[in-house]
């Protein structure tokens, strides 16, 4: 069977060429392990996990899939969601706790956080 081909280490600065399937030479080696570690910690308990699509549907069953934005509800519009939001950003210490969390549809998220990083920049 033919070797593997020498590519770059991942390390930032490291110019040694390695033959490893996790991306970083012999001396970096420590760093694909911690990071390993670091994703297996992360993987399921944040958004996209398995916890957080059952907290989403929980959600989104709640509002009963209608959109509770501020917009929709003032004038009155009835708008199918699809995205869960929360009211207030965890950027500014918000939680993902439920009574923090809506249903919203694209539309309005995306015009939502659109505002949101505009006032952010100022």
């Amino acid at each position: 069977m033919p070797l593997r081909p020498q590519r770059p280490c991942r390390a930032q600065g490291c110019r040694s060429l390695h033959r490893n399937a996790n991306g970083y030479c012999d001396g970096h080696a420590h760093l694909a392990a911690q990071q390993a570690k670091a994703w297996a910690t992360r993987k399921g308990s944040g958004r996209g996990g398995r916890p957080w699509r059952r907290k989403r549907e929980r959600i989104l069953t709640r509002d009963q899939y209608l959109c509770r934005c501020d917009d929709c509800i003032h004038l009155g519009r009835i708008r199918e969601a699809h995205e869960v939001d929360h009211i207030v950003p965890l950027a500014h210490g918000g939680t993902d706790d439920d009574h923090n969390l809506r249903a919203i549809n694209r539309h309005c998220h995306k015009a939502k956080t659109q505002r949101e990083s505009k006032a952010i920049k100022k």
